[in-house]
């Protein structure tokens, strides 16, 4: 259904919809929402009493079942929400049976003839923000949550849900408005020796403004690098166990591993987890000299990972002599953050600590040894490559809050709108002379401020934001 077409405003009725993912599963929740949830409720689960769950308080569980006719029933429980003490601020019942998908379509359409109406996409959620439960913003950061791929994202999400984004736009809104009733109380008193503001102090107050939002947006943006899963490229010689190590960190033979040199001719990707963080894993041809052009081509290929990956771990070989000079012209191919990886441990028989130590020295990076083919220390390289790749992101990863398409208009427009406010100061040092042009420029910015937060608000923008939801949310 077009979201534009959808009318969130209409609450007074009852919705109904299944709010558990699609496919088979343990259980399945089918939410109710309305003054009529309990009444409905009640006509498809059966307790020991006609009326236990309209005459039951909130936050209670309910046992009983599901009765689809004298013969056909499922055990369920009914989970019990009075209003405003609920997600959408109405009364609102949970049933959760069995995840079977034919068993909730079946307890759906029961509810819809006792009077229940099928929800549109994301309509719990628009209650709960017509309903003063949510904000617009924390509205978004729910399908934000639904929709999200990587732990990154699932930060950012519960930042805006837990209101960071709007209590910051809601103390630019009152900056702005403080502003703009002095400008125009400049306008409305033009006729008194009085000035409200002068035009040096309005522009450096909007310059404070556009620097913060323009900090804001550019965050946002750098953050869709956070969104986008971290990879990670093992550069080596050949034969230095590259193959074998990407099979060890992720569990999979998705590499060939060979004595033979040249095994690997291409560049090779796995999904890793990595105590925790999601990567991807990238193995490189072996960087040798060999004239095979087939080689030739996946070394240069190799190279030019190095430079767009977001680390890059050089595999050595040290159960034999570490050549340093090759390892420099490695570091030297890496763009990209890098640590040494030492391989084969299992066939060493030195000191362990002199040979990190001198890893560690000799490329003046962090190092770690590990034998992937009998998996000793796999996991303390796991947790430094999660170490390394946090680090990478650093503070800005964990600050940074992703916005919605519409957040990202509505806050570019309005910083438009600032600096053509900052450039009407620059022809004037009569602030009554450009007052209305910045008036106009400051409630524009204001309006679009207002968008994000759901202060101001069209059935149209609410129909784009919330038809990108699953059905029953």
């Amino acid at each position: 259904m077009d979201g534009a077409a959808t009318s969130y405003a209409d609450v007074d009725d009852t919705i109904v919809a299944v709010c558990t993912a699609a496919g088979v599963g343990p259980r399945g929740i089918v939410r109710l929402s309305g003054p009529d949830a309990f009444k409905i409720a009640q006509c498809v689960f059966v307790t020991g009493s006609d009326d236990a769950l309209s005459k039951r308080r909130g936050f209670r569980c309910v046992e009983g079942h599901v009765e689809f006719d004298a013969c056909h029933r499922v055990p369920a429980q009914a989970y019990v929400f009075t209003e405003p003490h609920s997600y959408t601020r109405q009364d609102s019942v949970e049933l959760h049976t069995v995840g079977s998908a034919p068993v909730l379509d079946m307890l759906v359409e029961q509810c819809i003839r006792a009077g229940a109406r099928s929800a549109h996409p994301g309509e719990f959620t628009a209650r709960a923000y017509l309903s003063g439960a949510l904000s617009l913003s924390e509205a978004e950061a729910v399908a934000t949550t639904i929709h999200a791929r990587t732990d990154a994202q699932l930060r950012s999400a519960r930042r805006v849900m837990r209101g960071d984004l709007r209590d910051t736009i809601v103390a630019w809104q009152d900056s702005l408005a403080d502003l703009l009733s002095l400008v125009v109380a400049d306008i409305d008193f033009a006729e008194e020796p009085i000035d409200f503001i002068s035009t040096e102090q309005l522009a450096s107050q909007v310059k404070d403004l556009n620097t913060r939002l323009h900090a804001l947006i550019e965050s946002a943006e750098s953050q869709s690098r956070f969104d986008v899963v971290p990879h990670v490229l093992l550069l080596g010689l050949s034969n230095a166990g590259k193959s074998t190590l990407l099979n060890a960190l992720t569990g999979i033979d998705r590499a060939i591993a060979s004595a033979v040199s040249g095994t690997t001719r291409d560049i090779l990707a796995a999904p890793a987890t990595l105590d925790g963080i999601e990567a991807m894993l990238l193995d490189s041809a072996g960087v040798d000299d060999s004239p095979d052009q087939v080689l030739v081509h996946a070394r240069q290929r190799a190279k030019e990972e190095a430079g767009r990956v977001d680390l890059v771990c050089i595999v050595v070989d040290v159960s034999e002599l570490v050549d340093k000079a090759a390892l420099e012209k490695l570091h030297q191919l890496a763009d990209a953050p890098t640590m040494l990886i030492g391989t084969k441990i299992d066939l060493v028989e030195s000191d362990r600590d002199e040979i990190l130590q001198s890893l560690s020295e000799s490329g003046n990076r962090e190092a770690c040894l590990v034998s992937a083919a009998t998996g000793e220390r796999v996991q303390d390289l796991r947790t430094m490559l999660a170490r390394q790749l946090v680090t990478r992101s650093g503070d800005a990863e964990h600050s940074a809050i992703t916005l919605s398409t519409n957040q990202h208009v509505a806050l570019t427009t309005a910083n438009e709108s600032l600096l053509r406010c900052i450039e009407l100061t620059t022809t004037s040092d009569n602030l009554l002379d450009i007052a209305e042009l910045v008036a106009l420029e400051l409630r524009e910015a204001l309006d679009s401020l207002a968008l994000t937060t759901g202060t101001v608000s069209t059935d149209d923008l609410l129909g784009r934001i919330f038809s990108s939801f699953c059905i029953g949310k």
